[in-house]
């Protein structure tokens, strides 16, 4: 064990990224004028802080929705409270795993419901998280070209127009470069060629899971709207669409805890520059780390009242796996 701890990145350990994001709170805090922070955190209104709360968490439930129409086609049939159970405790495991991969293999763990389809099941959840990604950087990069008015950074919207291209390209042949620079037996290269298929082939599939993470990011999105009206902030809706996708995107980043410390910068570099004051947009951060922090406990109550993973796959996915592995067999011949 010690010599898996030393083998280990730093910048992944758990105290790292606590560190860091508490290092760079420190220098927030030590910029902003506290006493100003502390009146703007008491002033909210409590009614705009509980609608943020329950739009966020209405988000995680669309999110769930989302996840299990990318898990059907592959077999995964349980009901959906089962996938509900797995997501919200998922939540609630990252409180612990400073990042999210505590909770996505957690959530793969639960839904497999034994060893023999965990690959699969994790496969799943990768798929929910690019699939996320890539329509938030759409989201993103879409305010910011048609909002010229808002003039962001020349890095920032060059990105704009040369990223979300990158990430339809990276799905559409993708699959195609793995299965040619892949070996034939490599169990990466057929789990592209044979399940995973219909991720690659489904374009209803494709289009509707990409609708729902819109519905997803589009409430996210509305719950920071809603603490900025709660503090009393003069920002136009439009602007949350620019900055609070790119704050996201950047808080992916695994160096932090939960982005804390990375959400509260960018939101003061983003709202000073529609002359919003550093103590009421570093307020908005804290708060939108808050709700991050206020779901995954209600995960833990999810956890609490939850039956349980079940231990046995579902006959109704027999059908599923049956086609799986005659496609399996044909990529064999």
């Amino acid at each position: 064990m010690s010599a898996a701890r030393e083998t280990t990145p730093i910048w992944s350990q758990w105290w790292f990224k606590v560190a860091i994001s508490a290092a760079v709170l420190a220098l927030l805090f030590y910029k902003v004028d506290t006493h100003e922070l502390g009146g703007a955190l008491k002033e909210i209104d409590p009614w705009w802080l509980l609608g943020a709360l329950v739009t966020y968490l209405l988000s995680m439930v669309v999110s769930c929705v989302r996840w299990t129409m990318l898990a059907r086609p592959l077999g995964f049939n349980q009901p959906y409270s089962h996938f509900f159970g797995s997501y919200f405790t998922g939540m609630y495991m990252n409180l612990f795993g400073v990042s999210t991969v505590a909770g996505d293999i957690g959530r793969a763990l639960f839904l497999a419901g034994g060893p023999g389809r965990r690959a699969l099941a994790l496969t799943t959840v990768l798929a929910d998280r690019g699939l996320g990604f890539v329509v938030l950087v759409w989201i993103g990069a879409g305010a910011i070209i048609l909002q010229p008015h808002y003039r962001m950074p020349l890095p920032l919207y060059w990105s704009a127009w040369l990223v979300p291209p990158a990430t339809l390209l990276g799905w559409l042949f993708g699959p195609q470069l793995a299965v040619r620079v892949l070996p034939p037996q490599n169990r990466w290269r057929r789990m592209v060629e044979v399940d995973l298929v219909p991720y690659w082939n489904d374009v209803k599939l494709l289009l509707t899971t990409s609708v729902v993470a819109g519905v997803f990011h589009t409430l996210q999105i509305l719950s920071q709207v809603f603490l900025g009206l709660g503090l009393g902030l003069k920002l136009p809706w439009s602007y949350y669409f620019i900055f609070v996708p790119v704050v996201n995107i950047a808080g992916m980043a695994p160096i932090t805890f939960s982005g804390i410390g990375i959400r509260e910068a960018g939101y003061i570099f983003f709202l000073h520059r529609m002359r919003v004051d550093q103590h009421a947009a570093m307020a908005l951060g804290l708060l939108a780390s808050a709700i991050v922090l206020a779901s995954g406990l209600v995960g833990g109550l999810v956890y609490l009242f939850w039956s349980g993973p079940q231990q046995h796959v579902p006959e109704v996915a027999t059908n599923q796996e049956q086609s799986t592995e005659q496609r399996r067999e044909s990529v064999v011949r």
